[in-house]
């Protein structure tokens, strides 16, 4: 399983019960329109495919001494489709080409910047990709790109403000939490800048979501727990944001918004019981 697995779960309503409980939910009152309506009901190879576009622009746009880049998923999944999807050495050698060929485009956009139709293609097979790792799902186009998902992309892209994004000291994307993250079976968050995490939803609806809350602060946990990508000693996120991708709104709030250090321990050392002892008595 993995965190969003347990958050979602109807077997772990005392999870959720326990967030709602020590981290109120902030007050969120944002009026704004829809700037880029999902244009098909991809909606979640498009989000996957908007989290490797976004996290490809802070990359480009910052330099590279300041970016800790963590390896795709996309990359582990690729190898284990292989004996999965390719049943011939030629259907091998298609997939195998395409990917090096991704490799190539995404070096090519670091450097340059240029977004072109391929590069947006090519996120989302990334996409699809990821879909075999996280379900085991081999999705029946993965070669093939819906031309209206690329002008989805295409749109939200248009919308990334960059002076959001500027990174002063340390960027991390992608990252993992060490223990944290092998506490609850695999927990990966979206971007670290500075000190903040961020979250991205490619949600056409403008609304502080619970379950949004309850992600984005069991991240902040694991983090607490096992550090930033194996690393202990960083555990400088001081607070967290969501970026609603489809309205180019970027939302912060303080951790100390949400509890006093005191009761952040305390969530903290019974977040540790609950998993420790769901894995001692099964």
């Amino acid at each position: 399983m993995s965190l969003t697995s347990y958050l979602n779960s109807p077997k772990h309503q005392e999870l959720r019960n326990q967030f709602k409980s020590y981290f109120p939910r902030p007050a969120f009152h944002y009026e704004m329109p829809l700037l880029v309506p999902p244009l098909t009901k991809n909606y979640g190879v498009i989000g996957t495919a908007y989290d490797y576009l976004f996290r490809f622009t802070i990359e480009h746009h910052n330099k590279r001494e300041k970016i800790e880049t963590a390896k795709w998923i996309a990359d582990i999944a690729f190898r284990g489709i292989a004996g999965v999807y390719c049943e011939n050495a030629e259907k091998r050698k298609i997939l195998n080409d395409r990917f090096q060929s991704v490799k190539i485009n995404y070096g090519a956009y670091i450097k340059n910047g240029r977004l072109n139709k391929q590069i947006l293609s090519d996120l989302l097979f990334l996409a699809k990709l990821d879909l075999f790792f996280r379900i085991g799902y081999v999705a029946p186009d993965l070669l093939q790109e819906d031309e209206q998902d690329i002008k989805d992309l295409k749109a939200l892209y248009s919308l990334i403000n960059q002076n959001d994004f500027k990174v002063r000291n340390k960027c991390y994307l992608n990252p993992t939490f060490g223990k944290g993250s092998m506490l609850v079976g695999g927990a990966d968050a979206d971007v670290i800048l500075d000190d903040t995490l961020i979250d991205i939803k490619v949600t056409k609806h403008l609304k502080l979501e619970r379950d949004y809350l309850n992600q984005i602060l069991g991240y902040y946990i694991l983090a607490l727990i096992g550090g930033i990508n194996s690393k202990p000693e960083k555990k400088q996120i001081k607070n967290v944001g969501i970026y609603f991708a489809r309205h180019g709104l970027l939302w912060k709030a303080p951790i100390s918004e949400f509890a006093t250090p005191k009761k952040i321990s305390e969530f903290k050392n019974w977040f540790l019981n609950y998993f420790n002892n769901m894995k001692q008595f099964g």
